[in-house]
């Protein structure tokens, strides 16, 4: 399911004061002879999101009572402003959920994906050897609002960089900024780690920097679900949280047969991805719970971006609420 044409990208707080309550009802499908009612969840996330994906091919979602269908989105702005439309029950994106939830957005943190850092990468032609050689240069760092211009931002300042000193190009997702890098119409995009590695492996780009090496202690990645659906449906969102964190608890055990699903079922690239997830899936955090000191960095970094109000006073507690998720017994 892809979301509608009409979601577009507004300041999160000026969309939400526009469409709150205008959430709309999800009939639940009529039931087979001895078939067992199953609620309906909406979640907005990526078409590559490994846990969900995977989860809902092995059943763990359905044995919680849950029908999960994905609706599709290309970034954290647009999973945010889905929920406020009430096109999606829960989410999951980087740091926009955060600037939603920080500026008021209907939606509260429920817990975290087993990745949590920034893990966006610098992608140049091959010829660059530095940053500054971007100056003046064409660059794809994503659309307003999206965690990859919110790290090029990052990367820029810390360099003595500000905007205004590259030509910014909205190239699109990875796919389409991939393309245009190879195309030539840009000279470097913010992508993701596989991206990086598909582009020097193929010889068409390196890596000159990564995000996480100037976010510091910093939680960029969200679980989060609509106000309106955890006052409906708490025992819905619990649920949902078991059978995501068994799934996750499941692919770190099994890393052969995630990196095997990827590649088959959601049609990621074999060499870079592989190269990458073989690393990364065995240090993944199982329990879903907030890093709190990670995200009240973020929150900084976000209003230093301009991109949080920052006269702001919310702090990561009073947009986190950890208690539909599973028990951890002592």
């Amino acid at each position: 399911m892809k979301i509608s044409g009409r979601i577009k990208f507004f300041p999160l707080l000026l969309l939400f004061v526009i469409i709150a309550g205008c959430t709309k009802k999800v009939e639940q499908p009529a039931l087979k002879q001895g078939e067992s009612q199953k609620t309906v969840i909406r979640y907005a996330t990526s078409a590559a999101n490994l846990p969900i994906s995977f989860g809902i091919k092995k059943g763990f979602f359905a044995a919680e009572g849950i029908d999960l269908k994905v609706v599709t989105i290309t970034g954290g702005v647009e999973a945010v402003t889905a929920a406020a439309a009430g096109e999606a029950d829960l989410g999951g994106m980087g740091s926009p959920v955060l600037v939603g939830a920080v500026a008021g957005v209907p939606i509260t943190i429920v817990g975290a994906p087993p990745a949590k850092g920034q893990h966006f990468v610098l992608v140049a032609k091959p010829q660059y050897k530095s940053f500054a050689e971007l100056k003046g240069k064409p660059v794809s760092p994503g659309a307003p609002g999206q965690g990859t211009i919110q790290a090029f931002n990052v990367i820029a300042k810390a360099k003595g960089f500000k905007p205004s000193d590259f030509q910014y190009v909205n190239a699109g997702g990875s796919a389409n900024s991939l393309a245009a890098l190879q195309a030539g119409k840009v000279e470097a995009v913010i992508t993701t780690e596989t991206v990086g590695v598909k582009a020097e492996l193929e010889g068409f780009g390196k890596v000159l920097e990564r995000a996480v090496d100037y976010f510091g202690h910093y939680e960029h990645s969200f679980i989060f679900a609509r106000n309106s659906f955890i006052k409906e449906k708490p025992e819905a969102v619990r649920g949902f949280l078991k059978a995501y964190l068994k799934t996750v608890e499941y692919l770190k055990s099994h890393p052969d047969e995630a990196i095997e699903f990827a590649i088959t079922g959601l049609q990621q690239d074999p060499i870079p991805y592989k190269q990458i997830y073989s690393r990364e899936i065995p240090t993944w955090e199982t329990s879903g719970r907030v890093d709190f000191v990670g995200t009240e960095n973020a929150i900084r970094i976000l209003k230093d971006l301009g991109d949080i109000n920052p006269h702001s006073t919310v702090t990561a507690r009073q947009i986190v609420d950890e208690q539909f998720l599973p028990k951890v017994s002592q």
